[in-house]
């Protein structure tokens, strides 16, 4: 009897065998084991990074920093292309760690947003918002709904559909901070009706909208530092009541409410994950970055460092940023840094990046090294610039930025 089931015991135990072997055939690729990637040791703080040596265009840059660039898998990183015969028109590229590979995407649009749970991409087009299956084999553009028609008739040119891409938690509608002339328009938009529900609008510019992560009825909103009108008038943000205007919440209705920030400046706003509030970069005598709790009002000092954008890791144990290396202007000479807020040690990735352009003759390409955490926190991914003319996209793993910072 004991002979008659020790094979059918085995069973289990020779499945979970081959289903390792299986995986381990098909394992994924890491920006240090890949052969897309070469090692780069910053000559300063010795920090290693992983830098996307394969090129697909001549300017290869990371997602703007509120959007994730990486699956929570390890699979796939977005980011954007430019530069060569594409000009300064920006469209889209993938790297495949399961086939260890780089393709351009061939779309282009707004400021995409990565599902990076099931690998969706969505974008807008002038032809309407739209989504591609980074995991199917085909990868073509499906076509989801098109532009509302009260945007269209809003007035004579749409000159942006949304800064940068947000969706509901189910996925089912998207937040829009649309222009229209010099008509700046906030809504949700239905994905699967096309129905857009206007929340408000102002003349002035209100853009970079982000909904909150666990609140579909509440979004984040910016009033643009400078912007210019149709008329080809510049505007520059204008203190109400002595307040700084640039933190914005927005809900339906019409119903906005301006957040004082610490210092009177604040600068490149992020929710937190967990949506109970918000974090923005500072100057002054505080600061830093600054997180504004939702429920309490109350702000402080969460990480005392020099910052132009700033990201957080999910427990706000760690920070990633950049600041300009000397006067800023598009195209500076840039430092990329990493914060332990347990320990306030901080070291660098990169301790000086060289300049992009002239201060006379600025970039029109956004070459910020914009830094963000991915993949569950396990990875930074920026944008750098070696002084040979083109942008490069890095990966640097944040385990030893904490092991350094001990």
């Amino acid at each position: 009897m004991k002979n008659c089931l020790l094979p059918l015991l085995l069973l289990p135990l020779l499945a979970l065998s081959c289903n390792a072997a299986e995986q381990g055939s098909t394992a994924l690729k890491t920006p240090a084991t890949s052969k897309l990637f070469r090692k780069h040791v910053d000559p300063q703080s010795g920090v290693v990074s992983c830098i996307l040596e394969t090129r697909v265009a001549e300017n290869q840059q990371s997602l703007y920093f509120t959007q994730k660039s990486m699956t929570e898998d390890g699979r796939f990183i977005v980011f954007n292309v430019s530069g060569g015969e594409r000009g300064n028109q920006k469209s889209f590229a993938m790297i495949d760690f399961l086939k260890d590979e780089v393709r351009p995407l061939e779309i282009s649009g707004s400021i995409p947003f990565l599902d990076t749970d099931t690998a969706m991409l969505y974008w807008f087009e002038p032809g309407g918002l739209y989504k591609m299956d980074l995991r199917a084999a085909s990868r073509s553009p499906e076509k989801l709904c098109d532009i509302p028609p009260q945007i269209k008739a809003a007035g004579e040119k749409v000159q942006g559909y949304a800064t940068h891409l947000t969706l509901t938690s189910d996925r089912s509608k998207v937040f829009m901070d649309t222009r229209v002339d010099d008509r700046f328009i906030q809504g949700m938009l239905d994905i699967k009706t096309g129905q857009f529900e206007k929340w408000g609008e102002e003349s002035v510019c209100v853009n970079h909208g982000q909904l909150n992560p666990v609140n579909d009825r509440l979004a984040l909103c910016a009033h643009e530092t400078r912007w210019t009108d149709t008329r080809k008038v510049e505007h520059r943000i204008q203190n109400i009541n002595g307040v700084y205007p640039r933190l914005l919440l927005v809900e339906p209705n019409d119903k906005r409410r301006i957040i004082p920030p610490m210092n009177n400046y604040a600068t490149h706003e992020y929710w937190a994950a967990d949506g109970k509030g918000f974090y923005y970069c500072s100057h002054g005598k505080e600061y830093g970055v600054i997180y504004y709790d939702l429920a309490s009002s109350k702000q402080q000092r969460v990480a005392p460092i020099h910052a132009a954008h700033a990201t957080m890791t999910r427990d706000r144990r760690y920070f990633t940023y950049d600041y300009s290396v000397g006067p800023w202007y598009r195209g500076c000479s840039w430092q990329v840094g990493f914060y332990n807020a347990e320990t306030k040690k901080e070291v660098f990735l990169y301790s000086v990046l060289p300049a992009y352009n002239t201060k006379e003759n600025p970039s029109k390409l956004h070459p910020d090294p914009h830094p963000q955490f991915v993949c569950g926190d396990k990875y930074i991914i920026c944008t750098i610039n070696h002084g040979d003319g083109r942008m490069d996209l890095s990966v640097t793993p944040v385990a030893p930025l904490v092991e350094k910072t001990r």
